[in-house]
């Protein structure tokens, strides 16, 4: 299966090295929450969280904390998003776009509130919080980058082979 093939591409290249927070994760659930069936839309969330795990143990030396929840539950809120968006409807550039801004939004305010609420980084105050928020501004500029970069990309080499192979098949 296709979307497979982007899924694994979008686990390894986060072991690549890379400027914080500009990866294909979003990209790929945006992907597989509007081509892949449903039924199989465990394995991207699967993959993403095994290679936290993997992540934290060879690459950061460092055990996952609670924050990690909410970085998964911001992935299932993001998944969730697209499927409503996307699934069934006509891709244009304003909704996929649109999707991808949402999500990036999404993911940030989830996985930075995990951090203020579990990590003991910030006081948990209203000021915590903003500081919270604030100082992780400049991550979330790499990461709304990297997400419609890659989903231009994504989404763009997806109908690419699926064009490609129908041509083959109707050859």
């Amino acid at each position: 299966m296709l979307i497979l093939a982007f899924v694994v591409a979008a686990v390894a290249m986060r072991f690549l090295p890379h400027v914080w927070n500009f990866t294909p994760v979003v990209a790929m659930l945006l992907l597989a929450a509007s081509h892949m069936k449903p039924k199989y839309l465990w394995v991207p969330i699967a993959a993403l969280m095994a290679s936290d795990f993997a992540l934290n143990l060879w690459v950061y030396h460092a055990p996952g904390g609670l924050d990690q929840y909410f970085t998964w539950a911001a992935w299932l809120v993001v998944l969730g998003l697209a499927l409503l968006a996307l699934r069934g409807k006509k891709l244009g550039l304003g909704r996929l776009a649109g999707t991808t801004v949402a999500s990036s939004t999404l993911f940030f305010l989830i996985s930075n509130f995990g951090v203020w609420i579990a990590g003991g980084l910030y006081p948990r105050t209203w000021s915590g919080l903003a500081s919270c928020f604030t100082l992780a501004l400049p991550f979330f500029r790499n990461a709304a980058l990297g997400d419609l970069l890659y989903v231009g990309a994504f989404f763009g080499l997806y109908a690419l082979i699926q064009q490609r192979q129908l041509a083959h098949s109707a050859a």
